[in-house]
């Protein structure tokens, strides 16, 4: 069998899904421009309406010079972006205490995301974790931070941190906060922000908050 090599093999995947994917149902998925005195650091984000978005508070953690939000499929510092009013962290945030539990940020734009912009309603308490699991985010991939589909698989269900642990082989820099949807019954829901990637002898997997127990606070 030929060995194609990893770069080889991540191109196809990424070539592969550009095709045949349709991202307008997927463009309320964002990427965030932080500017920090270190530098310029990108991650992702969710439209959960026109002016509203949510993402992880670890991006947004520490001194900000400047935010800004791009609709773009990738990131390029020269393209259009809309201009962020303000943002907050989720108020229970710690990183000191944990590098995932309570890990959200929500950004108020000062201008309204375009009216195509597909926003799909976060997932109830009521409903069950049932269907496929789609993860989507602006990591850097092939030297560009581009929007890319992932579908890792259901781990477990951290009922006492309000977490969603997924078995995650594919998170980059730059898909932190990035939103997982699960399609269920011809439906589409949000239901967790990607927080953080862990190694571990079970492989690698993620936790990532779910939206689902913040939704009194992700849409006041």
């Amino acid at each position: 069998m030929m060995d194609l090599g990893d770069d080889t093999l991540s191109r196809m995947m990424v070539n592969l899904m550009a095709t045949l994917i349709d991202w307008s149902n997927f463009n309320s998925s964002l990427v965030i421009e932080v500017v920090r005195p270190t530098g310029i650091f990108t991650c992702s984000g969710v439209a959960i309406d026109r002016d509203t978005v949510i993402t992880a508070a670890h991006c947004l953690d520490g001194e900000i010079l400047s935010v800004r939000v791009s609709p773009s499929a990738s990131y390029d510092s020269s393209a259009t972006f809309l201009g962020v009013k303000s943002f907050e962290l989720h108020p229970e945030y710690d990183a000191k205490a944990s590098n995932y539990k309570h890990d959200l940020a929500k950004i108020k734009l000062s201008e309204e995301l375009p009216l195509e912009t597909k926003i799909f309603p976060i997932m109830s308490k009521s409903r069950t974790l049932e269907g496929k699991i789609v993860r989507i985010g602006h990591g850097a991939r092939l030297n560009k931070n581009i929007r890319t589909m992932v579908t890792p698989s259901f781990k477990a269900l951290r009922k006492f941190e309000d977490v969603l642990e997924l078995n995650d082989m594919y998170s980059y820099s730059g898909d932190s906060g990035g939103p997982i949807f699960i399609q269920s019954k011809g439906q589409m829901y949000l239901v967790a922000i990607h927080s953080t990637l862990s190694f571990g002898p079970e492989g690698k997997y993620s936790f990532n908050p779910l939206l689902t127990s913040y939704r009194e606070w992700a849409l006041c």
